[in-house]
């Protein structure tokens, strides 16, 4: 169906951490669609530039200047002509020139207004796009962070989180992990004296304890929810392995703990955390080139999902690779990793013929656009990584509710 573009508007606004990223609102046949990128903290090496020059003025002027032009008035068949325009108008491989942030919103706003003007949900436009049956995605919640998403004195590991495997309803899972988030919470308030129950950038505590203790806690909650409502829980962690690895050291320092180890040292330890906590995800073990070990990791634990995410930064050609070495049983889907919803889509259909588990994910500095869920299930992700407490996160899980009232099969994980 043919459409036309006839407005593009742009607006610099704040995300969770007070910074300012872009929102851009496009007028299609005078449906509008509005839709604001996010930002990471924990960026891979090979990830799209947010804003050219890290500026998010500049890529306000240069929406105004340079895109604007060129896209107002313009006939489009779907998102995916706004896609290859922006691509070919920005020239680089990274979009540094007119940052993939702006991309990425202009990609999502187009789609929601065509969506808009085709009468149907965005979740069933992108489904009908790609072909997919949508079903709602598991979610994957941090309950415990540290990292660069809390600070010092937190765990090293930036996340300890926690999922359910069986759910009845997507009420019940996401109603499931928020219990397993508030048992945390007083565990932690009862372990250590005058804790404030401080939170870091995700919505997850921050506590000043070593990752053993962490993940011990948020171990014991999750047991204490599978029993009370009877929803299987599994317990994951995102090590960012980047950012423990010492390069002079050629080590990966876990000082709360006391452990400095080569990598071979620290596979083991993975592997005993692993069997010891009934772990079933591993995000980024290793540091982000290192496609060796997480071979070794995937093959040492066959029953645990080990996932690219830096590894991979949602690059189709990556994702391949990894898969193709047996690196990777799962891998992190961030849209704005790659800068258009047609580069997010290509990533995920490597990772489908790769029978990967993929995982729609959210950044740490999110905004309360509810656009991710949508993209879950239109591309047909099995989990979706956004949080689980913070209005920024909770706008993903409530619009899954919303959905569920149209979408009622809901995953299964069968893992561990």
């Amino acid at each position: 169906m043919a459409h036309k573009i006839k407005e593009i508007k742009g607006r610099l606004i704040y995300d969770s951490r007070g910074d300012k990223t872009i929102e851009i609102i496009v007028d299609v046949d005078g449906y509008v669609g509005q839709a604001a990128a996010p930002s990471g903290k924990s960026r891979g090496a090979r990830e799209a530039e947010p804003f050219p020059n890290s500026s998010p003025e500049t890529a306000l002027i240069l929406l105004q200047k340079e895109i604007i032009p060129k896209m107002k008035g313009i006939d489009i068949d779907s998102y995916e002509t706004v896609d290859n325009l922006l691509i070919d108008l920005d020239g680089t491989w990274n979009f540094s020139q007119i940052g993939g942030n702006t991309a990425l919103a202009i990609s999502v706003a187009t789609s929601i207004a065509i969506s808009k003007a085709e009468g149907r949900p965005l979740y069933d436009y992108l489904a009908s796009m790609t072909h997919t049956q949508p079903i709602l995605p598991l979610p994957l919640g941090n309950v415990i962070g540290g990292g660069k998403h809390a600070g010092p004195g937190a765990p090293e590991i930036q996340e300890i989180l926690v999922i359910p495997k069986n759910p009845k309803t997507i009420s019940d899972a996401i109603a499931a992990n928020i219990k397993v988030h508030k048992l945390v919470g007083k565990f932690l308030e009862e372990k250590i004296t005058n804790y404030p129950l401080g939170r870091g950038d995700e919505g997850a505590y921050a506590p000043p304890i070593n990752v053993e203790a962490a993940l011990e806690i948020v171990y014991k909650a999750a047991k204490m929810v599978e029993d009370e409502l009877g929803v299987k829980m599994g317990v994951g962690i995102d090590v960012a392995g980047t950012n423990i690895y010492n390069t002079r050291s050629e080590r990966y320092e876990l000082a709360s703990v006391g452990l400095y180890l080569d990598t071979e040292e620290y596979l083991q330890y993975l592997e005993e955390l692993a069997n010891k906590y009934e772990i079933i995800y591993i995000e980024d073990p290793f540091k982000e080139d290192d496609y060796e070990s997480f071979r070794k990791l995937s093959k040492a634990l066959p029953k645990t999902y080990i996932c690219g995410d830096d590894l991979v930064v949602t690059r189709s050609e990556l994702i391949a690779k990894a898969a193709s070495m047996e690196a990777i049983k799962a891998a992190i889907i961030k849209p704005n990793q790659v800068g258009t919803l047609t580069l997010t889509w290509e990533a995920v259909k490597t990772g489908k013929k790769y029978n990967l588990l993929l995982i729609a994910s959210h950044r740490s500095g999110e905004t309360t656009d509810h656009y991710l869920p949508h993209i879950a299930v239109g591309f047909g992700c099995k989990v979706i990584k956004a949080g689980i407490i913070g209005g920024e996160r909770i706008s993903k899980a409530n619009e899954l509710i919303r959905m569920n009232e149209e979408v009622r099969e809901i995953q299964r994980l069968n893992a561990g």
